[in-house]
């Protein structure tokens, strides 16, 4: 292929949409932002990055997990605590605190989970992420326990809120390029060819073990990094992370967003996190708008709010004289066979 030839190929409408993006997004500090700004900037872009890896083991793999945040508790105390007692360099406890996280939720729930479906994978997982507050009381004497973790050093003395914004979206960046290389390689149509059509998968030779082996150390790694970016940024910890309204604002990021989609849960992270701060005066009525919104949006577009910028865009394009379809596909999963079987065949290819 030449040069030419291989520019066209990258230079995809997607492909200038996310450079435009990640581009204003760099560009934000430099245009009035404020302080407060900055820390919702640099909160959306974690919680973009634990989103987009619930979503590649629910939306993409079809494995019903409610454990990731536990994933992100376990990254964030395992990193802060060997940055404080080891006097290790943050950026070194990032990495260690995933392949840590990695390791052990392998382990303790992808093994036994492969033995498992639907409603009992949700327990399993949703019992591990329970029993971390219990385990962070225990530890008090390294975690703070129910008062919380103070003085985590952070990735640069005296971090400012923009170096914070930054590396927060560094790693956002980098964390999303290497998901868009999952899904779209041979390992992500795997995940979709066991969650369309297990059966039909399986029979052509995609292994369910090794794959789901994989879908969790790729998830757990992420979102624990994910999980000790924030300890480095923020430089405090609480299990407050654990409670129920952060779990229920992960998942509607997701839901909102897309499932089964790339961008759907950044923008699900965006509006969620930005949403839930301006919506604090109400208390925890902010979770009933939540749900409200959730619910409406399941019941008009399953496909999330990407369906419905789909929707739109059709609308405008047929408006204009295009032929492009008022419903676009949805992927957020189910028993589609053909689509599976597809996806199978490529995969064990």
């Amino acid at each position: 292929m030449s040069a030419a030839a291989r520019a066209r190929s990258l230079l995809t409408p997607k492909t200038v949409g996310w450079t435009v993006v990640v581009a204003l997004a760099a560009a934000f500090p430099y245009l009035g932002a404020s302080r407060f700004a900055l820390h919702l900037g640099m909160l959306v872009f974690i919680w973009a990055v634990v989103a987009s890896y619930w979503n590649l083991l629910n939306g993409y793999a079809g494995i019903l997990s409610l454990g990731n945040l536990g994933f992100f508790a376990m990254g964030a105390y395992l990193s802060a605590v060997m940055a404080i007692e080891l006097d290790i360099s943050p950026f070194i406890t990032t990495v260690l605190a995933g392949i840590v996280a990695a390791v052990i939720v392998t382990v303790l729930l992808g093994l036994p989970v492969l033995r498992l479906r639907g409603i009992y994978i949700a327990l399993l997982t949703l019992v591990f992420a329970d029993a971390l507050p219990s385990i962070i009381s225990l530890t008090r004497q390294w975690t703070g326990g129910g008062v919380g973790l103070l003085g985590i050093p952070t990735f640069l003395p005296g971090l400012e809120r923009w170096q914070g914004y930054y590396f927060a979206l560094l790693f956002c960046v980098m964390a999303h390029v290497v998901l868009a290389r999952i899904i779209h390689g041979r390992t992500g149509l795997a995940f979709v060819a066991l969650r369309d059509s297990e059966d039909f998968a399986v029979a052509i030779g995609v292994d369910r073990f090794r794959e789901g082996v994989k879908v969790f150390a790729i998830s757990s790694f992420f979102t624990a990094m994910a999980g000790a970016v924030f300890a480095h940024t923020l430089g405090q910890l609480s299990p407050g992370m654990l409670a129920i309204d952060q779990f229920v604002m992960v998942i509607s990021m997701w839901l909102l967003g897309g499932a089964g989609t790339l961008a759907g849960p950044v923008v699900g992270a965006a509006l969620v996190t930005v949403g839930n701060e301006y919506l604090r005066v109400y208390g925890s009525l902010r979770l009933g708008v939540l749900g409200a919104a959730i619910l409406l949006v399941v019941l008009f577009f399953p496909g999330g709010i990407v369906q419905l910028a789909g929707t739109v865009t059709a609308w405008f394009r047929r408006d204009s004289g295009g032929s492009a379809s008022l419903q676009p596909p949805v992927t957020t999963g189910g028993p589609t066979a053909a689509r599976g079987g597809d996806a199978a065949a490529r995969a064990r290819t």
